[in-house]
């Protein structure tokens, strides 16, 4: 792509969709039995009727996630679209310790990602 048109996620995208509400959990979409993970919708573009539709194959709900020792990869973090996507070493698909370190490089890897834990997110 031409350097004129090329689109840079931090300086043309992010500016957009920025939030400054303080982040919470709107709902969540829960697949554990089957994949041994968790979705957490965090930013304002999830309606209620946007993380149902999000969620057919699980189990949504209002609250979060169960807590994740392993950790979760976190979209858009500080966005009016962030999500968490959590992994567990349980389930339909146990996810070991080293698969989770090896999904913590892959989201840690894209632009708008970031491997966490709910240690890292409440500050501790």
């Amino acid at each position: 792509m031409p350097e004129d048109k090329r689109v840079d996620y931090e300086d043309d995208i992010k500016p957009i969709i920025e939030t400054t509400t303080k982040p919470k959990v709107r709902g969540s979409c829960n697949v554990i039995d089957s994949k041994s993970a968790c979705f957490d919708f965090i930013g304002e573009v999830f309606t209620e009727e946007r993380m149902k539709l999000s969620c057919a194959e699980g189990k949504f709900s209002l609250d979060a996630c169960p807590y994740s020792d392993l950790g979760g990869c976190q979209a858009t973090g500080g966005t009016i679209t962030e999500s968490i996507a959590w992994s567990y070493d349980y389930g339909g698909a146990p996810i070991t310790a080293e698969e989770a370190g090896y999904q913590a490089k892959a989201c840690n890897a894209l632009g708008a990602g970031r491997w966490v834990t709910p240690a890292s997110l409440l500050g501790n």
